[in-house]
């Protein structure tokens, strides 16, 4: 319908203000990836913008290429509420008695464009993802503790007559004092389902982090006698 409307744009402006087609800005080397839009589709391909891309953009296919870290960037700033920070590798220097010599502080980069309302919908969503019986991901999730996960599965398309990308990416909202809440992305390539592979590494990284080890097995551990 925003094609049919005129607003050709729209999806990918909505992309880019969730840090899509740019680099993180993290201290090493990294791709930017790349957003379709009419402009770079027909300096690519020589071909226009069609309601077709429209539609295969809204749900991250077509010719969409992502980074885990820029996933794992927006996925942090919906849980905590908007805000989009530069990624770090350091968080503090400190010399051989522990005293610490350098300490690198948060970086703001943005924020996301959406309202409120909707950022609760998203997040409302997500959760939804995890908790509810008809959705993809409820399965992979019974059985772990009580721990409040928001997330997403994802199974990309390769381009070639091969197994899709699975993907999981999701975030943690404990609220706890003793222990920051983490947002973690899984790509596993040529996989299948994210909800079948990506997932159970995903819930496995979350009982390590809260839980200081598996609670419980992958199902092809399960099968192992």
């Amino acid at each position: 319908d925003l094609f049919n409307r005129g607003l050709e744009t729209a999806i990918s402006d909505m992309a880019r203000g969730f840090g899509l087609g740019e680099p993180t800005g993290i201290e090493i080397g990294e791709a930017s990836g790349l957003l379709p839009d009419p402009e770079n589709k027909l300096a690519l391909y020589g071909e226009p913008w069609n309601r077709t891309d429209s539609v295969m953009l809204s749900i991250g296919q077509s010719y969409l290429q992502a980074t885990p870290l820029q996933v794992a960037r927006f996925v942090a700033a919906i849980g905590n509420g908007g805000t989009l920070y530069r990624p770090q590798l350091v968080s503090s220097i400190q010399n051989a008695e522990g005293e610490v010599l350098s300490e690198f502080s948060p970086v703001v980069q943005g924020t996301l464009p959406v309202s409120a309302e909707n950022l609760a919908a998203i997040q409302q969503a997500m959760v939804g993802v995890i908790r509810d019986p008809r959705a993809t991901a409820y399965r992979p999730f019974l059985g772990i503790p009580d721990i409040n996960i928001a997330g997403k599965t994802g199974t990309a398309e390769t381009g070639e007559f091969t197994d899709t990308h699975a993907w999981f990416a999701g975030y943690t909202f404990e609220e706890r004092s003793d222990r920051p809440d983490i947002a973690v992305v899984v790509v596993l390539e040529y996989q299948g389902q994210g909800s079948e592979w990506a997932a159970p590494v995903f819930k496995r990284v979350i009982e390590a982090y809260f839980k200081g080890g598996p609670i419980s097995r992958y199902t092809w551990e399960a099968r192992l006698r």
